[in-house]
C-alpha cells in the first residue's frame, strides 16, 4: 500500500502515513510469518501526530495482538484473513486507477 508521508518504527515492525485512495490515516503493523506480511489499521490524524513521541507504540503492539478481530482492521495482504467486503477494500487500493 502507498502511504504518504509514511514514518517507520523498524524495531517495533509497523508504519503510518496517510493513504489518499481511503482518505484515512493507517498503521501497517507487520506479521512475521514464514513470509511476512501487513495488516492495515485505520488511525486517526492525532494518533498519527504522535508517532514522533512514541506515543503510538502501544497502540500499535495492541492492535497487534487483536489482529483481525480489532475493530480498526482494515485488510490483510493474507487474503485468508479477510472478509469479502475486505478483499474488494484491498484491492480497490492496490488496483492503478
Amino acid at each position: 500500500m502507498q502511504l504518504d508521508k509514511e514514518m517507520k518504527r523498524s524495531e517495533k515492525y509497523y508504519s503510518v502515513g496517510y493513504c489518499a485512495k481511503l482518505d484515512k490515516y493507517v498503521l501497517a503493523s507487520v506479521v512475521t510469518w514464514i513470509a511476512w506480511y501487513n495488516r492495515y489499521y485505520e488511525i486517526s490524524e492525532a494518533e498519527y501526530n504522535s508517532f514522533s513521541t512514541g506515543g503510538l507504540d502501544e497502540l500499535a503492539e495492541q492492535l497487534h495482538k487483536e489482529g483481525c478481530s480489532a475493530e480498526r482492521f482494515l485488510f490483510s495482504d493474507k487474503t485468508e484473513e479477510n472478509t469479502s467486503e475486505q478483499v474488494a477494500l484491498r484491492d480497490a487500493v492496490y488496483s492503478k486507477s
